[in-house]
């Protein structure tokens, strides 16, 4: 580990709650640009799309990003203090898929219209986070910091699936499977 690594790993290990809570909405903020300033074609797009009737309104979906992102960087910092943990490696690897996933999912959806991909970015990080919180078990408060992204990917699993099934995708040429 270089200097510089060794740096921000100290910097991250002294962060505050409020600290973290303030790089989660930046996070989140980071986020939302992948899909780019949404245009007029988008919100048709996204007014039209048939949605799961247990669909929250689009607004949830930010605060709840923000509290998921706060959560896992929580985690990523347990993960850093704790030197002795067997599964380190493996959580690391999959909250970068996490990230990977949550920083490309604006992309996919809103900007090439791909409901599918949409639920396979959806499903796959559900599955990231229940794997990550079985990985963490034996450490009750790193396994913690997944339950809330765990809940709300399973949950926003349904929708998405829902939505794949009920509605074209455009970026893949897909007609709607259910009507």
């Amino acid at each position: 580990m270089n200097e510089n690594t060794r740096g921000l790993k100290a910097m991250l290990q002294k962060l505050k709650w409020w600290q973290i809570g303030i790089i989660a909405v930046g996070v989140s903020f980071l986020g939302k640009l992948s899909g780019g300033k949404m245009d007029d074609d988008q919100k048709v797009y996204t007014k039209e799309l048939k949605q799961a009737p247990w669909a929250p309104p689009g607004w949830v979906f930010a605060p709840a990003w923000t509290i998921n992102n706060f959560f896992l960087l929580m985690g990523l910092q347990r993960m850093l203090k704790d030197e002795a943990s067997s599964e380190k490696n493996k959580l690391l690897a999959m909250q970068g898929m996490i990230w990977a996933i949550f920083f490309s999912f604006n992309y996919v959806y809103f900007r090439k219209k791909s409901t599918i991909l949409a639920a396979v970015w959806t499903v796959l990080d559900a599955t990231l986070a229940v794997s990550s919180l079985w990985l963490a078990r034996k450490d009750k408060k790193t396994a913690g910091t997944y339950a809330p992204l765990t809940a709300w990917t399973g949950f926003a699993s349904s929708i998405a699936i829902y939505q794949a099934l009920k509605n074209k995708d455009q970026a893949l040429g897909v007609k709607a499977l259910l009507n």
